[in-house]
């Protein structure tokens, strides 16, 4: 048993090493499941649902609605409030809470994933109105917050808006914009 647990340690410790993170949890992979791929359903799909997609449905539109506008709407702007701002609040930043990073162990989040359902970050839900972006080497890339019902506007590390921002899928997860509106491709699930 003893030997057991020494190979599990040694086998963690190299894996957090290296930078990577949690290997996928197959509940979130839509390689195996395609009902969470956009590419095999259509209903998650923004090309093809236009409720989903902020270029016909302007109420999902930073560009086209002040009230998910960080710009316009302060009170969803973590440069104004540091209780959605991990960059000043301690208590949110990843690099002082391990439990948010997915590099431990028992990390448990959701997944991004590019337009051929590949990974290409983590994202860890660290409240009802922030979650936390990183990349496949485990490097914190920013954060989400949340801007209205479904909609999650994508800050920097240090708090700027970059402009991109999640929608609902309106069944599993989200799917991620640019700052035209377009969809990058990109999903969490």
């Amino acid at each position: 048993m003893k030997k057991i647990l020494l190979s599990i340690s040694i086998f963690l410790a190299v894996f957090s090493t290296l930078g990577y993170g949690q290997p996928l949890d197959c509940k979130h992979d839509p390689k195996s499941d395609i009902n969470l791929s956009p590419n095999s359903n259509a209903v998650i799909n923004p090309e093809k649902n236009s409720n989903i997609n902020p270029k016909f449905n302007w109420n999902i539109n930073p560009a086209h609605n002040n009230d998910v506008n960080p710009a316009f709407n302060s009170t969803i702007n973590p440069l104004n409030h540091f209780e959605l701002n991990p960059d000043v609040n301690k208590g949110l930043n990843p690099m002082f809470h391990n439990e948010y990073h997915p590099r431990n162990p028992s990390w448990k989040g959701l997944y991004l994933f590019n337009k051929n359902d590949e990974v290409i970050g983590y994202v860890s839900v660290a409240t009802q109105q922030l979650m936390l972006c990183f990349d496949t080497a485990s490097e914190w890339t920013g954060f989400f917050v949340k801007a209205g019902n479904g909609i999650y506007n994508f800050f920097d590390v240090k708090g700027e808006w970059t402009g991109k921002y999640l929608c609902f899928d309106s069944v599993f997860g989200y799917n991620f914009f640019d700052k035209e509106g377009n969809w990058t491709g990109q999903h969490v699930k």
